[in-house]
């Protein structure tokens, strides 16, 4: 192998390797974000799941008291 062929080939594969880090660089970056949006939204998922479980609570309440079943006058 020539000199010159030898040097073209060593400068195809730094920019081989340099498109590389640039592919490695943004597929780090995505799975970045990607994490932090499953965070978020288990955070979201977290906070829905309260919010139903505080009407729930709410909406039983108001159930039993339509029914005359309230907590002040429980029926027996």
């Amino acid at each position: 192998m020539s000199s010159e062929r030898m040097q073209a080939a060593i400068k195809e594969l730094q920019e081989t390797m340099v498109v590389m880090a640039h592919i490695e660089k943004k597929q780090t970056e995505h799975i970045r974000d990607l994490l932090e949006f499953r965070v978020q939204s288990e955070k979201f998922r977290t906070r829905i799941e309260e919010n139903l479980a505080k009407i729930t609570n709410k909406l039983n309440g108001l159930i039993g008291y339509v029914a005359g079943q309230g907590p002040s006058n429980p029926k027996t």
